[in-house]
């Protein structure tokens, strides 16, 4: 009986560690790791804003990007201003892009009062036009 007690007494004093924290600790640092190591574009798939020497020699990397101002027509429809040049159409706007150099882009630009419709129809004329880089900007007041 005596031998028994003291084997209580013994074991009660022996320290026991709980691995389950340590478990749950290293699982959220791997969670952790997994996750912010994947949340970002790969440094190969990043374009680099320097121009060539193609570019330098032919003045390209100095355009600025086209501007298209799309504007509230009078009957209800959109006025579309290349330079001081108005089209009243998609069709005669996507003719005068073609014309234009399609390195540094088109923006298009979006005073109030016009409709979402003609505003993607500007777009997609430079889409036809061949330009890569379409950007949508509002007109500031």
């Amino acid at each position: 009986m005596r031998f028994a007690s003291h084997a209580l007494r013994r074991r009660s004093r022996s320290t026991v560690l709980g691995l389950t924290s340590m478990i749950d600790a290293t699982f959220l640092l791997l969670a952790y790791f997994i996750f912010t190591s994947g949340m970002q574009r790969p440094e190969s798939d990043l374009r680099a804003q320097t121009a060539t020497e193609s570019d330098r020699a032919s003045g390209a990397a100095m355009l600025e990007p086209q501007v298209v101002d799309v504007l509230p027509g009078a009957a209800g429809g959109a006025v579309f201003r290349l330079g001081v040049v108005n089209h009243s159409d998609r069709q005669s706007l996507e003719t005068a892009l073609r014309g234009l150099p399609r390195g540094p882009g088109l923006v298009v630009r979006v005073h109030d009062g016009v409709i979402v419709a003609d505003a993607a129809a500007a777009m997609q004329a430079g889409r036809n036009a061949g330009f890569e880089e379409v950007s949508y900007v509002p007109a500031l007041p």
